[in-house]
């Protein structure tokens, strides 16, 4: 009777980063106007004339960011952060600046324009009120498309959002391989990530972006898998360092 020779499937080689951490920016200016506007329940144009590029952090914001970067340092206080990709907003530039006085130390800093907030076009600075009065027929388009789809004039739609978070993740792949990878965005590119790391679907994204929004400060990580999967495996979302108090 021959021998059964029983092939050893070779390790599929590793392709992603061993930590990729996710972080959202600290609470801005823009987010507590906007809050102000909701709950005032009138029509506000919150942006006081300020590009959204150029929104700042709160004092709240900075200490947000503050305390994830010390977080952040006692978690990986044994292999450090390699590189911080950070989207080019005031927010986030700021946001970056206090994690990395928390760590203690200075990892490679690289600015991407592909993680950079969604982009409102005619919307941007807008509460809902405002919205309703100088562009009706988009809102009811919007309800038509849903908030998923919808594409304001001059905006994007969360897909396409994904399409540039798909492009940054084609960059991790090829420059990052086994290092450890801090990303400072913006809430709608945090569920990006989510979207395409654990291949939601429409509704996937509508019911976490509904029940479980990005808080202010928080962190994502994803931990390469490499005994398993030889993914990148989620393995805490919305993490904070701040107590929740302070959050507002």
């Amino acid at each position: 009777m021959p021998e059964t020779i029983f092939a050893i499937q070779p390790m599929k080689p590793q392709k992603w980063p061993d930590n990729l951490l996710v972080a959202r920016h600290g609470r801005s200016k823009r987010n507590a106007a906007r809050e102000d506007a909701k709950r005032a329940g009138v029509s506000v144009d919150f942006s006081e004339g300020v590009r959204d590029q150029d929104t700042p952090l709160t004092p709240t914001g900075e200490m947000q960011a503050l305390s994830l970067g010390v977080g952040v340092g006692k978690e990986f206080n044994c292999r450090p952060i390699d590189v911080i990709y950070v989207s080019p907003y005031l927010r986030t530039r700021q946001t970056m600046k206090k994690i990395i006085e928390g760590l203690g130390y200075t990892p490679k800093i690289i600015v991407d324009e592909r993680i950079r907030e969604i982009e409102f076009g005619l919307f941007d600075g807008l509460d809902k009120h405002g919205i309703e009065i100088k562009y009706r027929e988009e809102v009811r388009r919007r309800e038509r498309e849903g908030k998923y789809w919808f594409r304001p004039p001059g905006g994007e739609s969360r897909p396409d959002v994904k399409m540039r978070i798909r492009s940054f993740l084609d960059t991790l792949v090829r420059d990052c391989t086994g290092l450890n990878v801090m990303v400072v965005c913006h809430s709608v590119v945090v569920l990006a990530f989510r979207a395409l790391l654990e291949r939601w679907d429409e509704e996937q994204y509508l019911v976490v972006d509904r029940e479980d929004d990005v808080k202010n400060a928080s962190l994502t990580h994803y931990r390469f898998d490499h005994h398993g999967s030889r993914k990148l495996v989620l393995e805490t979302y919305n993490q904070i360092f701040y107590s929740e108090e302070i959050g507002n």
